[in-house]
């Protein structure tokens, strides 16, 4: 079998505004709470753009707020409502759509766990549309782990090392886990720049810097 393009994508930031879907979900939550709306800034802030620790968000919350209720339930209801945040995006599908009609297979490599980074793909409306979809907890090593941008790869249907540079890409907003990543198994790589610039101690630049999905998408079909 000769060379099977590839595109693997991150999920958060990159496939939804996960940032937008968590402010919606603190205003909603403020206001149903009762509290002060400047509380949606202290919700973000503690939220560390998602990479905070969901339990040591809601210990802090419980105190701060003092709620009643325990941790765990506090989360399970924060998931339940932030999945109702979490919308299917039309430009995201038709992008898909676009590099699928094109030839290319499509995988999603994410961080997180199972089954709440499923279910957000399911409500999302991007499992139909992707060809794999793999997840740090499922796997057991998150990106920049090589293996399991390897695994996706596997999974669309290419055979890593083999497969060569110019038939992959990683399309993803974070330095480290997503571009870094991509640089050590091969795939050229796409930064999602969310008004950023790249800051040299991340590393080698990314082939492509875009502003949004729609434009990585773009720029990856033209590419001869």
């Amino acid at each position: 079998m000769g060379a099977v393009p590839v595109v693997l994508f991150d999920l958060d930031n990159t496939l939804f505004d996960r940032s937008g879907a968590y402010r919606t979900w603190a205003c909603r939550f403020v206001e149903a709470t009762g509290l002060d709306a400047a509380e949606v800034e202290w919700l973000c802030r503690e939220d560390q753009d998602g990479f905070a620790d969901r339990r040591e968000v809601w210990a802090a919350a419980r105190a701060r707020y003092g709620l009643d209720a325990p941790v765990e339930d506090l989360l399970a209801a924060y998931r339940a409502a932030y999945l109702d945040c979490c919308v299917p995006d039309r430009e995201i599908h038709d992008a898909l759509r676009a590099l699928r009609d094109a030839g290319w297979r499509i995988g999603v490599v994410t961080n997180g766990s199972m089954p709440q980074q499923a279910d957000k793909a399911e409500r999302l409306g991007l499992l139909p549309l992707v060809d794999a979809f793999c997840v740090s907890e499922e796997l057991g090593f998150e990106k920049a782990d090589r293996r399991i941008f390897d695994e996706a790869v596997r999974r669309c249907g290419a055979t890593p090392p083999a497969m060569p540079v110019e038939a992959g890409w990683m399309v993803g907003d974070a330095p480290g886990p997503d571009i870094g990543g991509a640089r050590t198994c091969g795939l050229r790589s796409a930064w999602l720049h969310r008004r950023r610039s790249w800051d040299r101690r991340d590393g080698p630049p990314p082939d492509l810097t875009v502003a949004s999905m729609g434009e990585a998408v773009a720029e990856i079909l033209a590419d001869p």
